[in-house]
């Protein structure tokens, strides 16, 4: 097949926040930049999801955000302290000290796109976090693009998946990709490329409108890059019923009081109690309130974890101590919260009274199951967000380092104080940089389209949902050696299997023909992921084993890596630099207990 070819000086590969950041601030430095997108501009990924909130420290959302009312008493050093306790000490202090200096000057930026398009952002000076929804965060990122395009070339190609990295000598020079709906092939030819293509989600049950499918995690371990953290993925309350609805965030929204004024007991299907603990030691706070995710991941998962094999992944919310009345009433006032962003009495597209009837009617329970929200790993990165590839640059949740083994503070500022600096870097290397010819173009065409020339093989929507199924029994959020050892088999055989895919009928919007695509990435992700957690034989962080519940400072205060070599994984470890905090040498009997000591105790 022939491909079209696009040159710029800059390839920036997803249009959510880091994509779009990383785009204005390139343009900015001079360069021509060509923004490709799977979806559409700030419509992609998980950030339609959004349904939370994102801050910065008190004296900079006063003194770069406008917002005097902000809290003083929140610093930047506790906000510091908070990604380095938080991150189970094995994030990189570099990458947290750029988040903490750099996320408001990146807001400052946004900020005025924000006044620019119109959009509603309500601002907690307590907590120094503005709320707001994905679409209305969208809306501002395709008004920051538009305001810039005004006055620099920045093209952008929607509908486009991005399928390799191209490169020459061991430098990334552009990238082969695919129009969705005509299977065009392009070849984009860029002096650098930013990847901005968010995490992975290998799970059934996940937090996204779209795909969270490792992308840009595998393209770049393909190009010669080293990935780490691999293990740790993020569970919340995730709705299953209404089955139209399933994957929102809403129940977790309906544990802060702020929002929903009942407390749910959650059950299993049993009806036994997953109690939650109300010990002082496990409060959390405006500024702790993200540690809440982690309580709920191993509190509510151990007891999910012990019925496995009888009920999966699922659970209740239980509001039988309420009256009818009173839990209408509940949803009413989450309504009324809503109404900024969505329409009268909806959020997103579920009808809240209805829903709210429906559990009246459900002997007054809402049925969930801990859901994948974020991944903490990705590409290793330096504080410029260069990869160790020249030419390769990577931006947002696709990275790894800043939080380590959990994330407690927010990914819309990671994206954006991210984006900001790649832009910045790549905007500079490319002044000085060549335009290459790739040397591995047709070798990358060939792979691509192997699928449609095969009649017979393996389907590649029955291969992702066989991944889907191993990680949702050996690699979910409650982990052990015989699950671990068997999903890690089963990941291994599919993966030598998809050289085997087909999908045939021609490259005109081929679902079969873009899953082989995301199959492949998926899988490698998820093979480094599982191999990292069965390695680890200790719990940290969103990383837990059922049979090894401590928390082992001592003996594996480190991160696992992974690269590729001729097409085989190899593994090794990084330790992280005490280059602002000391690290914590010490053991914890459990995860609660370690929150309770290092991280709640520190905030």
């Amino acid at each position: 097949m022939q491909c079209k070819t696009i040159v710029s000086d800059i390839l920036v590969v997803g249009g959510g926040g880091a994509g779009v950041m990383s785009s204005v601030m390139a343009a900015r430095e001079g360069a021509t930049v060509a923004i490709a997108v799977k979806g559409k501009i700030g419509k992609s990924g998980n950030l339609m999801m959004l349904g939370g909130s994102f801050g910065v420290d008190g004296p900079s959302a006063r003194e770069y955000c406008n917002e005097p009312e902000a809290s003083q008493e929140y610093t930047k050093e506790a906000l510091f302290d908070k990604l380095v306790s938080s991150a189970f000490y094995i994030g990189d202090q570099k990458l947290q000290k750029h988040f903490v200096e750099e996320g408001p000057k990146a807001l400052k930026e946004f900020f005025q796109w924000v006044r620019d398009s119109g959009q509603k952002f309500l601002f907690n000076p307590k907590a120094c976090r503005w709320r707001t929804s994905g679409t209305a965060f969208g809306n501002v990122l395709k008004k920051g693009l538009r305001n810039q395009q005004k006055e620099t070339v920045i093209d952008t190609y929607e509908d486009t998946m991005i399928t390799e990295l191209l490169t020459c000598d061991g430098k990334v020079c552009g990238a082969l990709g695919m129009n969705m709906y005509t299977g065009e092939l392009i070849e984009f030819k860029a002096k650098a490329v930013i990847l901005a293509t968010g995490g992975y989600q290998p799970m059934p049950l996940k937090n996204t409108f779209s795909d969270m499918t490792g992308d840009g995690i595998a393209m770049a371990l393909r190009a010669g890059a080293e990935v780490k953290d691999m293990e740790y993925l993020l569970f919340i309350p995730t709705l299953i019923e209404p089955a139209y609805a399933k994957g929102s965030i809403l129940p977790f929204q309906m544990t802060m009081p702020n929002l929903f004024p009942l407390k749910q007991k959650a059950t299993d299907l049993d009806g036994v109690e997953l109690i939650y603990p109300q010990d002082s030691k496990y409060k959390t706070t405006a500024s702790s309130s993200k540690v809440k995710k982690l309580l709920i991941h191993y509190v509510y998962g151990e007891g999910i974890y012990k019925k496995w094999d009888k009920y999966g992944n699922r659970f209740y919310f239980d509001y039988s101590d309420y009256t009818d009345d009173e839990i209408r009433e509940a949803f009413r006032i989450i309504a009324d919260n809503m109404e900024h962003w969505y329409k009268k009495g909806m959020y997103h597209h579920i009808d809240l009274m209805d829903l709210a009837e429906r559990i009246i009617k459900n002997d007054k329970r809402l049925l969930v199951g801990l859901g994948n929200e974020y991944s903490m790993g990705g590409v290793v990165v330096d504080e410029t967000f260069a990869t160790r590839v020249p030419g390769l640059y990577a931006a947002g949740e696709v990275t790894s380092g800043v939080f380590g083994a959990f994330r407690s503070a927010d990914g819309l500022t990671e994206m954006l104080a991210h984006g900001l600096t790649a832009g910045k870097t790549a905007g500079e290397y490319v002044k000085s940089a060549a335009q290459l010819e790739p040397e591995d173009l047709d070798e990358k065409v060939a792979v691509l389209t192997a699928p449609l020339n095969r009649s017979k093989g393996i389907s590649p929507i029955e291969a992702l949902n066989k991944l889907e199924s191993i990680c949702d029994k050996g690699f979910n959020f409650f982990r052990d050696e015989e699950r671990l050892v068997k999903a890690y088999e089963e990941i291994c055989s599919l993966r030598a299997s998809l050289d085997q895919m087909a999908a045939p009928g021609g490259a005109v919007y081929n679902l079969e023909w873009m899953n082989s695509v995301i199959v492949r990435n998926l899988a490698l992700c998820a093979e480094i992921g599982i191999y990292s957690a069965m390695q680890r034989k200790e719990t940290r962080g969103c990383h837990v084993r059922s049979d090894y519940p401590q928390v082992n400072n001592k003996e594996y205060m480190f991160s696992y890596t992974a690269s590729l070599k001729d097409g085989d994984i190899n593994y090794g470890k990084s330790y992280p630099e005490a280059v602002y905090m000391p690290i914590d040498n010490n053991i914890y009997p459990n995860i609660a207990e370690c929150i309770s000591k290092t991280i709640l105790e520190v905030i």
